[in-house]
């Protein structure tokens, strides 16, 4: 009964440590028809519903992304889809630089999700984009999610150690 209360304990104190979700991490990735392509990830703040994003890192077109930039009057804000496991752009979008240039905008048009380059359109007008074969937005798991999960088969791993010790005390 002691060893239970101590695991109990643990896996509370793995929680509270992990402290609240104040940050979300989302990978993503996108294709055009075009050629161009990227992949990476967001790093957003909760906004109400939605999702601001505040950092990014990745690739797009082969080069490095550099940081949010503020090409074609992004908002750089995420809505959740299903939530909470993807999530999708306005007609604002998310506009990122890349290492060399150019700047790119993710944005949501005419019933897709679009990309404009700034070396093809330098303000940004959204029907000057090109629209997105493949795009994707999807959560990945927070620290306290892997600690409760280790933790679960920590305990499970305890509780048929002491049934097996029992079985052949019997």
């Amino acid at each position: 009964m002691k060893n239970s209360v101590k695991l109990a304990a643990a896996v509370l104190a793995m929680a509270l440590a992990s402290g609240s979700a104040s940050a979300k991490v989302w990978e993503f990735s996108y294709t055009d028809g075009v050629g161009d392509s990227g992949s990476g990830t967001f790093i957003t703040g909760s906004v109400g519903p939605t999702y601001r994003v505040t950092g990014i890192t990745g690739t797009a077109d082969g080069k490095t992304i550099t940081g949010l930039s503020s090409y074609a009057g992004s908002d750089q804000i995420l809505y959740p889809i299903d939530y909470p496991k993807s999530a999708g752009v306005d007609l604002s979008g998310i506009s990122f630089s890349t290492s060399g240039g150019p700047d790119f905008n993710l944005y949501a048009y005419s019933g897709g999700t679009w990309l404009l380059n700034s070396n093809v359109d330098p303000i940004g007008y959204p029907q000057n984009g090109n629209a997105l074969t493949a795009f994707s937005v999807s959560t990945v798991p927070e620290v306290s999610t892997w600690l409760m999960m280790l933790a679960g088969f920590v305990g499970l791993g305890f509780v048929g150690y002491r049934r097996q010790k029992a079985g052949f005390a019997a």
